[in-house]
């Protein structure tokens, strides 16, 4: 019979709120499913019970990572939510000078790249893209820039062929064509977060979701810190921003944004 470590609802209780003070993350919503896959994440540990467990993760840095990269798996592809990505390009012609845009969690590439498909395609290339975030192992693989199958799928033959090398099914992004992209194993509520660059664009979809209200404010003050005085803030559609004192949302003719007060 297969062994199973399974957290009493005290102890999924801490790790829920342990996962929270790290990352802001509420998975409160997903404690059913969470209840399930533990299990086998922390017999991996070599924890023998659930309470050696959550002793291991207060003070076992690698661990911390470990358990974020775990609880953090998401699916994304090019050119989602492609009409505000437009947005975006449109804004960035618009200030002609050098640009710098933060990718706020750019997952494993597909946005960062995204952007930058798009500037090369309407001739910007004075352009920086940092893309953050704090899944180590989509960080690897966005830094290495190898794709295929379904994530690839909004992309035209055309836009394969300019901007991927090809071998066997795998698309390997082709970083000549593309202003500099850069990506960085980084959390939201770190220091480090404050000390990444001053940016123009801050483009961050599908994470504010994830969190909860004193979260939401806290990252709201941490975005208003590092973005530059006429910048802008892009959130994804199904993301809900609420009133806080540092950004107010804009209507214009191209997409709606966030600026500061």
């Amino acid at each position: 019979m297969e062994e199973k470590i399974n957290p009493t609802e005290l102890e999924l209780n801490e790790f829920i709120h342990i996962i929270n003070e790290i990352s802001g993350i509420d998975l409160n919503e997903k404690r059913n499913i969470l209840a399930l896959k533990l299990s086998k994440f922390v017999l991996g540990t070599q924890s023998k019970t659930f309470a050696e467990f959550l002793s291991k993760l207060k003070i076992n840095r690698q661990l911390k990572q470990d358990t974020l990269d775990f609880v953090t798996i998401g699916e994304t592809y090019f050119l989602r939510e492609l009409a505000q990505l437009k947005e975006i390009i449109f804004y960035i012609k618009s200030l002609e000078k050098h640009v710098n845009i933060l990718s706020a969690p750019c997952s494993s590439g597909e946005e960062v790249y995204s952007m930058a498909i798009l500037a090369a395609q309407n001739f910007i290339k004075d352009l920086t893209i940092t893309g953050i975030d704090i899944n180590s192992n989509v960080i690897e693989k966005a830094k290495i820039g190898q794709y295929q199958g379904r994530t690839l799928h909004r992309l035209s033959e055309n836009e394969k062929r300019r901007f991927f090398n090809n071998t066997q099914e795998i698309f390997t992004i082709n970083k000549q064509e593309l202003c500099r992209c850069n990506f960085e194993l980084c959390n939201v509520f770190e220091d480090k977060f404050l000390r990444l660059n001053k940016f123009d664009i801050i483009v961050s979809r599908n994470m504010i979701i994830y969190f909860d209200y004193d979260s939401k404010i806290k990252l709201m003050e941490r975005f208003y810190k590092i973005l530059s005085d006429r910048g802008r803030l892009y959130i994804g559609n199904a993301d809900l921003v609420p009133e806080n004192p540092f950004f107010r949302k804009v209507f214009s003719s191209h997409g709606t944004y966030y600026e500061k007060i």
